[in-house]
């Protein structure tokens, strides 16, 4: 699974770490977000960290699924994961793909006889916690669960692994060969989770085998799980005795859910070691000695509008409402008081920054609250004069219900905004606040007529989770929207022989999904983050992956470059 939806929590969360040119450290930012690196943190050599140390991080909540692989996983899932499973996949700060060689030692692709075939040389020291040796077995194991198109397994994204011909042992158990079906540019996407084989024979079992249980034993890294405590709201791990490689360098790492009021806070009183500041309040509260880093956010934010619900099942009704929201007062809203304006995103797979960006949102991406009520004027959904709301023949109102998560200040200031925007075009938008804990299971039943969310992208192959956005079966987007079309140019881009073609045929995809409005880019902005002094390796990471052991604090003596 390559993007994983993040609660929309109140979107301080989001916007705290998303940030832009001109927040009071216009110095260190430049005038244009343009400026603004890949990734920004403190570059530690592993030999110039402290033996030691404990690093404590806040997060919206210990989910109860601990499983990335699963449909109903968060990004508070794959958070977690890292620090006690296998970290397959690194990625450099200009987010290239590499492995790491405690797991993989070499892979190199090519294509044979019109299909791309990768091999895999592995770490014969590699090995699960319970001693099961990590070999192509595993490897086998992985793509037959992975490549599952059994909703019962409730998989997250299947469509990197059904694109596999085989997975063959090499030369011996510790090399592994993987042939296409076809081409497939986006190899890099598959095998950055490693299932044990328990989860691989899981089966019907395979979206609850987690749940609310680590499987410590099926863990592998230079940490394993001391404890995870979903209803205390707590994550503790310590160093792995099975550990092979480089030694982790912390003592223990530490996970404490906190809504996204307090985590400043806790911050300013030294409980956490990392906190967003993409927000000018947040910055202000900063002593001048904080370490800031500021790079490429990888989170946007978009609606999702549910066409199951009777007052969305009517495209007509579902465009109206996107035509009726102002998106640049929106964005307005959320960097009130910053020195910068960016263009409209309109596409969920890329942002403007990467090749290949087009304007996929097309008519339905502008506002026109004059096109949005004759929209609903056709769809049978009158203004009657002097009513605030719009009804149907059946004198029933217009009715539109947003649960949303957390109170600050800047989610009361967006929902208003909304609020205020339907209002103009007859929509009566109902607010209904919830804990952060109702969202997985929110989701997963799709109680809700609109749902602001945040997706976060876990590595740079955006065109790759084509399908799993826009694929009709696929659990990523909740809007229940999907064509025949749109599957066909999905499938088509995933069978691209380059990358170049592929993303071509992937904005051919979006272009026809989003038509279907059941999903709209809001915004999306560079990242801030602010950590204690001497924090090595974290920050505002964009694509940037360290292995976990890369992570620690810097000896009092290093001296960082300019």
């Amino acid at each position: 699974m390559n993007r994983i939806v993040k609660i929309s929590t109140s979107l301080v969360a989001i916007a705290s770490l998303m940030t832009l040119a001109g927040c009071g450290d216009e110095q260190k930012l430049g005038e244009d977000a343009a400026n603004i690196k890949g990734a920004d943190y403190l570059h530690v050599p592993y030999d110039q960290l402290k033996d030691g140390g404990k690093l404590t991080l806040s997060t919206g909540m210990i989910p109860e699924q601990l499983n990335p692989m699963a449909a109903t996983a968060t990004f508070e899932t794959a958070s977690l994961w890292y620090w006690w499973n296998p970290v397959v996949a690194l990625f450099d700060d200009d987010g290239n793909w590499e492995p790491n060689p405690d797991y993989v030692t070499k892979a190199q692709d090519s294509v044979t006889d019109g299909k791309t075939v990768v091999v895999y040389d592995l770490n014969d020291k590699a090995k699960f916690n319970d001693d099961t040796p990590i070999d192509w077995k595993v490897w086998e194991g992985t793509w037959k669960a992975g490549s599952s198109d059994d909703p019962k397994m409730q998989l997250g994204d299947p469509t990197g692994y059904q694109a596999i011909e085989k997975v063959e042992r090499g030369e011996n158990d510790f090399q592994v060969k993987v042939t296409y079906k076809g081409h497939f540019p986006w190899w890099r996407k598959n095998f950055n989770y490693l299932m044990h084989p328990g989860l691989a024979a899981s089966g019907e079992n395979f979206g609850t085998a987690y749940l609310n249980n680590p499987h410590p034993e099926w863990g592998a890294g230079p940490y394993k799980v001391e404890s995870i405590d979903n209803k205390g709201g707590t994550a503790t791990f310590v160093k792995n005795e099975k550990w092979w490689g480089d030694p982790g360098k912390l003592d223990n790492i530490y996970f404490r859910a906190l809504e996204s009021t307090a985590d400043m806070q806790a911050f300013k009183n030294k409980e956490i070691d990392v906190v967003g500041v993409g927000t000018k309040d947040r910055l202000a509260q900063l002593t001048d000695d904080t370490p800031v880093y500021a790079g490429t956010s990888l989170s946007e934010v978009f609606m999702t509008l549910n066409s199951a619900r009777p007052a969305l099942k009517d495209i007509n009704v579902r465009k109206a409402v996107m035509k009726a929201i102002d998106r640049k007062i929106i964005m307005k809203v959320r960097f009130q008081g910053m020195n910068f304006e960016g263009d409209l995103l309109n596409s969920l797979i890329l942002k403007q920054t990467q090749p290949g960006y087009e304007d996929n949102m097309g008519d339905l991406g502008v506002f026109d609250p004059e096109a949005a009520g004759k929209l609903l004027d056709e769809a049978g959904w009158k203004l009657e004069e002097g009513k605030t709301y719009r009804t149907n023949a059946a004198g029933e109102e217009l009715v539109l219900e947003r649960p949303y998560f957390g109170n600050d200040d800047l989610t009361k200031s967006m929902n208003n905004a909304i609020q205020s925007m339907l209002k103009n075009v007859g929509i009566n938008f109902k607010l209904e606040q919830r804990p952060n804990a109702d969202y997985p299971q929110i989701m997963k039943n799709r109680e809700f007529d609109v749902m602001i969310s945040s997706l976060f992208a876990e590595n740079s192959f955006a065109m790759a989770d084509i399908c799993q956005f826009y694929g009709q079966g696929h659990t990523l987007l909740k809007s229940g929207t999907g064509s025949q079309e749109v599957d066909d140019l999905c499938a088509a881009s995933l069978n691209a022989e380059t990358q170049e073609e592929a993303t071509k045929l992937g904005n051919q995809a979006e272009k026809a999904a989003l038509k279907l409005a059941g999903a709209m880019p809001v915004y999306t902005g560079p990242t801030m983050v602010a950590t204690t002094k001497g924090l090595a390796n974290m920050g505002a990471m964009g694509f940037a992956r360290k292995a976990p052991q890369m992570i620690g604090w810097a000896k009092d003596d290093f001296k960082a470059e300019k």
